[in-house]
């Protein structure tokens, strides 16, 4: 283990306070934006249908109950047995960050639909410009790649594999002990979304599947609702079919870059992880509608929160319990 890994690890396991204040600001910021969902909900004459999507809050139940078991077991273990003491925490800890991030996604999900009805006007237009303007022209880009069926399944795979790192690479980072990473990871993640949505909503972009008439399967209908939703003829959010109605920035291309930076330190995942979002990256514009623009500004808002949410910037507010580098 090298100084700057040293450096990273401090008294986390020492300090439960560390973990409270920085659980606490999580579920503070949660809180806000359930607010402004309820808020806006009961203004706008919008519903929110839970539908299949309840099996969600099962889930985050089954969770905190699991958690809130390894926590007691935990406590209760003779130092004779600190291994698995230590293990079990560490699943408490990665169990209540993951119903925090369950938490998180479905009031962010539910208020990037209301930011669609706000419906000031497209920017399509302007992005198509600029984009051209570089040299890139996005229908040709995407029928070469339609012609090319090996080309097209490996960028559907990295594509669909975004959510299931949402998932895996907070879980990983948890299991291994490697608490600062996780929270900072949860950090980044949860200000991107914020930030993406700021951006969002006074600018917002039809996605290109709907300015160029895509009707391939997987791809207008993906973002089906963006319309209805603005011009007034929707006013149900059903969270069963959410769909991602965020052009500008590709909140894709940010969460790609953010799951890969999160597992840089994971020796024997890096590399892979590295790879499979570098797929995902180049997949945003043919999967995710994406313009060249929106991938520019995604890339450039995971940099921003890199900045903003570091080991350095952030040292000694958590810490790892300890350090497993594999």
């Amino acid at each position: 283990m090298d100084t700057s890994q040293n450096a990273a690890i401090s008294s986390y396991s020492k300090s439960p306070l560390a973990e409270l204040t920085s659980y606490a600001i999580a579920w503070s910021l949660i809180g806000v934006i359930a607010l402004a969902d309820i808020y806006w909900l009961s203004k706008s004459g919008f519903r929110v249908v839970f539908g299949a999507s309840s099996r969600t809050f099962v889930a985050i139940v089954a969770i905190v109950l699991v958690a809130c078991w390894t926590d007691y077991r935990a406590k209760a273990i003779c130092n004779g047995n600190a291994k698995w003491r230590a293990r079990l925490l560490d699943l408490a800890f990665t169990g209540r960050w993951m119903v925090a991030l369950l938490t998180f996604c479905s009031a962010t999900s539910i208020l990037s639909h209301l930011s669609v009805a706000v419906a000031p006007p497209l920017i399509d237009d302007r992005l198509v410009e600029i984009d051209q303007a570089v040299g890139f022209d996005w229908l040709a880009y995407y029928q070469w790649v339609r012609q090319h069926p090996v080309l097209v399944f490996v960028l559907n795979t990295a594509y669909a594999s975004g959510l299931v790192q949402m998932i895996a690479v907070p879980m990983i980072l948890g299991l291994l002990g490697r608490r600062t990473e996780l929270v900072h990871h949860m950090a980044r993640l949860m200000i991107a979304t914020l930030i993406c949505l700021a951006i969002a909503t006074p600018f917002p972009a039809a996605s290109a599947f709907l300015h160029f008439h895509v009707t391939d399967p997987g791809t207008s209908e993906t973002v089906s609702t963006f319309f209805p939703i603005r011009e007034g003829l929707l006013r149900t959010i059903d969270l069963t079919h959410s769909q991602g109605l965020v052009s500008l920035p590709s909140m894709h291309t940010t969460t790609a870059i953010l799951l890969a930076y999160a597992l840089r330190r994971v020796r024997f995942l890096a590399g892979a992880a590295i790879a499979l979002n570098s797929l995902m990256v180049i997949s945003t514009p043919t999967n995710g509608g994406h313009y060249l623009c929106d991938v520019a500004a995604g890339i450039m808002l995971a940099v921003l929160v890199i900045v903003l949410i570091n080991d350095r910037r952030l040292r000694g507010t958590v810490a790892d319990k300890r350090a497993v580098i594999l």
